[in-house]
């Protein structure tokens, strides 16, 4: 869920504010994507287990929305 909304709040701020924004947030988004991944990923996670934490990691907070 977290991810849809991110999608959904990205093309609103592309609506408004044009591609400037819109590539700011999604490159901050991957990036922390991808550290998670990282640290999971040296600390004990393999495959697809690494990237499922990474994603709850980036995108979980949508579980409260």
């Amino acid at each position: 869920m977290g991810l849809g909304v991110t999608v959904i709040v990205l093309i609103a701020v592309a609506g408004f504010s044009g591609p400037r924004w819109t590539l700011i947030i999604a490159g901050a988004l991957s990036a922390w994507f991808l550290l998670a991944l990282a640290v999971i990923h040296i600390s004990s996670g393999r495959g697809r287990d690494a990237v499922r934490r990474a994603y709850i990691a980036t995108f979980g907070w949508g579980n409260w929305i």
